[in-house]
């Protein structure tokens, strides 16, 4: 009797690039050994890096990749209804209040003169 095992189907190891748009143009790698799997855009050199086990496909990291492209689209288009493109961060807020990250004329313009020694120097 013959065997009737069907061929293994072949799964897609090149792939379209989310940022160029040439098709065939990311090649995947994957290193087992190191649990990492690499997809490389061989037109503008976009990468991406994901951990891999041994049952991981190159279609599982790039389809991992498009996920996380959605997703930070997704965050940026709600950052921009909320009006937070508008707004300096906390951290930029923060250092200036503290006088941190400015010119020194700029610090002493936001310095308390109550609290410069050099002003109660006489009293």
């Amino acid at each position: 009797p013959r065997s009737s095992k069907k061929p293994k189907p072949k799964m897609a190891t090149n792939f379209k690039c989310p940022f160029c748009n040439h098709n065939g143009s990311i090649e995947a790698t994957l290193d087992y050994e190191r649990e990492t799997g690499t997809l490389e855009c061989r037109v503008c050199a976009a990468t991406y890096s994901a951990t891999i086990n041994y049952l991981s496909e190159p279609i599982d990291v790039f389809s991992e990749w498009i996920d996380h492209c959605e997703a930070e689209q997704e965050e940026e288009e709600r950052r921009l209804d909320a009006g937070d493109e508008l707004r300096p961060s906390n951290k930029r807020r923060r250092l200036e209040q503290d006088g941190e990250g400015l010119g020194a004329g700029e610090a002493e313009a936001m310095a308390d003169p109550r609290e410069d020694p050099a002003l109660h120097a006489g009293n």
